[in-house]
């Protein structure tokens, strides 16, 4: 099949999760045998492994003001663009697969069912219900501070969700949050697949653990405040506190005071912070999309043990063999660090979480997709 993989930016590295799953898929159906092309609304900051992209717009809305304005003007209006109209032509697709859709809008799937083309689009987040797409503010409280014009932008969104044959997503609770907005589409729950994070055998975690890590985003809807209030207990308990990442909350990281900070971390780097820790651990106070999403997934590849928020799509994960669920608190961060460490606990934890040697799993999540689109493909 020729496949076009549709996403905000694209298989761009630097952005996150959502661009980690296009760049995947696409390496991974391309060595299929799939024509697989990627079509971005922004340009990339950087990738060193994505696959060949078009660009709709010329600057990213991380830079230019206007940008910004515009993307959410779009996604209220949602109107079919010539421009766009003509790029998802030219690539001649057999099908067209949608990831977060900033930039583009809803209207895609429109201008695909006019093209004559089947369409599977992906959740990851909110964005179709919340402009800040996490349903929360940037203080960590709930949205919605304009219930008004959220449920009017909604609306128009959701106008062309008809189109829209298949809906894949990580959880089962994020397709619950979506469910009306797709009342005709089949929905699929693929969950992030658990791959070995290098060929070379990583070290083990230290038994008993000395070292509890934090990978991922440095903003308030991850935790990271309470996770810091957390670590003169997690102190007591034997446990030195890592954090590796980066964002709006970074000055409040490297001012803590006991704390092992790495800062932002890829490549070899990544890995050799993975396995300084023993322990993982994902405070999310906001309801995560997936469960688990990457961070946490990296964590049980290493074969590490993880202390998970039960919040949200996480809390799915917390069934997952040597994931412990916690509340999202400085008590429950230690609380839940206790109990790990518990006689017995932590060689159950160890036992029941063993690294991750090969790529059964990648190769299921493939084959989960490979379905859709062929039911996908029949159904137009």
């Amino acid at each position: 099949m020729r496949i076009l993989l549709v996403s905000a930016h694209g298989a761009d590295l630097t952005a996150g999760g959502t661009e980690r799953y296009v760049a995947d898929l696409a390496a991974g159906l391309s060595a299929r045998a799939h024509d697989v092309r990627v079509l971005a609304a922004f340009p990339a900051h950087g990738n060193d492994r994505g696959p060949t992209t078009t660009v709709l717009h010329r600057s990213h809305w991380r830079d230019d003001a206007s940008r910004r304005f515009r993307n959410h003007a779009g996604d209220v209006l949602a109107l079919p663009g010539r421009r766009l109209a003509e790029l998802v032509s030219s690539v001649q697709p057999n099908l067209v697969h949608t990831s977060n859709l900033a930039g583009f809008s809803t209207s895609v799937w429109e201008i695909a069912r006019r093209q004559g083309l089947p369409v599977v689009h992906t959740l990851h987040d909110y964005h179709l219900l919340c402009p800040r797409v996490t349903l929360t503010r940037r203080d960590g409280g709930p949205c919605c501070s304009h219930p008004r014009f959220c449920s009017v932008r909604t609306r128009r969104l959701a106008r062309w969700a008809g189109q829209v044959s298949h809906v894949l997503c990580g959880s089962e609770h994020l397709w619950r949050r979506h469910e009306k907005l797709f009342p005709r589409a089949r929905v699929r729950v693929v969950r992030v697949p658990l791959v070995p994070l290098v060929e070379r055998p990583l070290r083990p975690p230290s038994s008993p653990p000395h070292a509890i890590g934090y990978l991922g985003s440095l903003e308030r809807i991850k935790g990271v405040e309470p996770l810091l209030a957390a670590a003169p207990s997690l102190r007591e308990l034997g446990l030195q506190l890592h954090v590796a990442g980066d964002g709006r909350l970074r000055p409040e990281v490297e001012a803590a005071q006991g704390i092992v900070y790495a800062g932002r971390v890829l490549g070899e780097d990544k890995l050799r912070f993975i396995e300084s820790v023993d322990v993982g651990v994902a405070p999310s106070i906001w309801e995560e999309a997936n469960g688990p999403p990457y961070a946490v997934a990296e964590w049980l590849s290493a074969g590490r043990p993880a202390l998970v928020s039960a919040r949200g799509g996480l809390a799915e994960a917390v069934s997952l063999p040597g994931v412990l669920g916690i509340e999202p608190t400085a008590a429950g961060i230690a609380e839940g660090a206790r109990r790990l460490l518990d006689a017995g606990q932590w060689e159950r934890s160890l036992a029941a979480r063993p690294p991750v040697v090969d790529h059964h799993d990648f190769e299921r999540w493939l084959d989960d997709h490979e379905a859709v689109y062929a039911e996908a493909g029949a159904a137009s």
